[in-house]
């Protein structure tokens, strides 16, 4: 299953991809979950609300935010979602790699190219499924992406986590010994006691602090910079690889 967002502002455009995108599905036998939306505007009044995106294709030329706008702002929220823009002119190349841009499709979209493109990103998401951590809240189960919690720290007798969209915070009554023990073994760095950083969201480590990417910063204990180091090379390095 791929989760696809179709940003596009003119109706007969969008209904064609609509049109593609059910086509692919049963040729190529995957599943997606498809939203439409019909500006950048709408699609961040509405978009928090539905499970993350694997996939938003973006036309560049829309209303008052265009689709290169809405890419950033979608990409300083979340890493992980890949981005196509699809676009009358070819001149929106420097700026896409910025947001790190998969590709960009002219219109009129080709089949064989585009489907071509869908396959490739579907077998890429399927094959590296995001990892969740659950916890139980308020009688509640619930469960966040481990790639968009910023850190989690102690609160009395509650675990604080903070994700990476910058308004959220999950609260709840628990023993953060074992939120952190489960955390540590998936990118996860103890800073002090109540404190683990997501080592995937931190920009930079000096002496005293390090720096996250929502250029937040948190404290580094003289006892634990040189650990914090390693750590951050080896989860970069084991990334090349």
């Amino acid at each position: 299953m791929i989760h696809i967002a179709v940003c596009e502002d003119e109706e007969p455009q969008a209904d064609y991809l609509k049109t593609l995108l059910d086509r692919w599905q049963k040729l190529s036998g995957s599943r997606a979950l498809v939203d439409v939306y019909s500006s950048a505007e709408h699609f961040l009044f509405q978009a928090e609300e539905r499970p993350p995106y694997d996939l938003l294709l973006l036309d560049i030329q829309m209303g008052e935010m265009n689709g290169m706008e809405l890419a950033k702002k979608v990409r300083g929220k979340d890493k992980r979602v890949k981005i196509v823009f699809l676009t009358g002119v070819a001149d929106y190349a420097i700026e896409g790699y910025e947001v790190g841009a998969e590709q960009y499709l002219l219109k009129p979209v080709k089949e064989p190219e585009f489907f071509a493109l869908l396959s490739r990103i579907s077998e890429d998401v399927n094959q590296k499924e995001p990892e969740y951590f659950v916890f139980e809240s308020n009688g509640r189960v619930n469960r966040v992406m481990l790639g968009e919690i910023l850190y989690a720290e102690a609160d009395g007798h509650y675990v604080v986590l903070k994700t990476a969209d910058g308004e959220k915070a999950w609260r709840w009554k628990a023993n953060f010994s074992d939120a952190a023990a489960e955390l540590t073994g998936k990118g996860f760095f103890l800073m002090r006691r109540g404190l683990c950083v997501n080592i995937s969201r931190i920009t930079q480590i000096g002496k005293t602090e390090c720096e996250l990417e929502n250029g937040e910063f948190l404290p580094v204990s003289k006892g634990k910079y040189q650990a914090l180091n390693e750590a951050f090379i080896a989860y970069y390095r084991g990334r090349a690889e």
